[in-house]
């Protein structure tokens, strides 16, 4: 039970990734950007049809890669809105994963508590059950 509960949980979570990134990715345009440091603050700059954007990054994560080209997503329809495109921050979030195991393991829980041990009385019920015979078209 616990093996086909957990690859029917990764195939679900797997196909509802690609459909629940923001911006979206289906719909999505990349671009090349470059990482800089902007006063106090290290952004992503990127252009869009000539028009340069810039996507704030955090400080602690991107400082020591201040200089370096990296790629951003984003829907042409609101191209302020991007995010870099890469495996952490974009499609796995750790609060997402988070309360998705996390749910999991609840679940999980509850299908052994009511699976588990069942009472005497309706493990003797189903070991005593006998099918009736039925007509053909009963």
């Amino acid at each position: 039970m616990i093996k086909s509960s957990i690859i029917l949980f990764l195939i679900c979570f797997f196909l509802y990734l690609p459909f629940s990134r923001e911006p979206d990715y289906f719909d999505s345009e990349t671009a090349p950007a470059n990482i800089v440091s902007r006063g106090d603050s290290v952004v992503a700059l990127y252009n869009e049809f000539g028009k340069p954007y810039s996507l704030k990054l955090d400080k602690q994560t991107y400082a020591s890669k201040i200089g370096q080209p990296t790629e951003v997503i984003y829907e042409l329809r609101h191209p302020e809105k991007a995010a870099i495109n890469q495996a952490w921050g974009y499609w796995f979030i750790g609060k997402e994963i988070a309360w998705s195991f996390g749910l999991f393991a609840v679940l999980l829980g509850v299908a052994f508590a009511t699976t588990n041990n069942p009472h005497p009385d309706a493990l003797a019920e189903q070991l005593s059950y006998k099918q009736e015979n039925k007509t053909k078209y009963q």
